[in-house]
């Protein structure tokens, strides 16, 4: 019969899972999350095995609480102009908000962990897809409703925008002025162009 847990896997996890985006894989020591976590040695090895393990799940964790919510919203948006634009939006409140200067735990992983770890870039490359995929799909709605020129490259848009979100995230670990990340949204918008008047004239 398996023992009772005496703490909250759920927040145990979650105070892992902020702890590496702060300092980084190498940088969390074992002793570091005991500290945080609130629980013993036993219990972390226990629950979620060794460092490497507990890091992944402390991944999927942010995928799921983090990521999955903004690709979603990112699905449901009736303008898929305005979806991408609420998108960044919401990039920038939170990396001159709460999260100023953590960067993104996916961004920070990849140039830490993915070229080392097989298992980690795995998990990593599919999440950048999903967001990608994500980008694409609401690329393609906005040209089928008329906010997006139908000259646009969807696919390689997508993949523009995914290299722009990770820029973002980097740049803001150095520098949150809010002044300049909107400048780059600014830019990026202007890459996914209303359809031109003169389009409309000859329809």
């Amino acid at each position: 019969m398996a023992r009772t847990k005496l703490f909250n896997v759920d927040d145990a996890l979650e105070s892992a899972m902020k702890l590496f985006w702060s300092k980084g894989y190498e940088a969390t020591s074992m002793a570091d999350l005991v500290s945080e976590m609130g629980i013993n040695r036993a219990s972390l090895y226990d629950t979620f095995g060794d460092k490497q393990a507990l890091f992944i799940a402390a991944i999927e964790a942010y995928l799921d609480r983090v990521n999955s919510a903004r690709l979603t919203k990112l699905r449901r948006h009736g303008d898929g102009r305005a979806a991408i634009t609420e998108f960044f939006e919401e990039l920038v409140a939170f990396s001159v908000g709460e999260g100023k200067k953590l960067g993104c735990l996916i961004t920070n992983s990849v140039i830490e962990r993915a070229p080392h770890d097989r298992d980690i870039a795995a998990l990593l490359e599919g999440s950048l897809q999903r967001v990608e995929d994500g980008f694409y799909d609401a690329i393609q709605s906005g040209q089928r409703g008329g906010t997006i020129d139908a000259t646009v490259d969807p696919r390689a848009s997508a993949r523009f925008l995914v290299a722009l979100v990770q820029g973002l995230r980097v740049l803001s670990r150095t520098n949150s002025d809010e002044r300049k990340l909107r400048d780059v949204i600014t830019v990026a918008l202007s890459t996914l162009p209303p359809p031109s008047v003169s389009a409309h004239t000859k329809m």
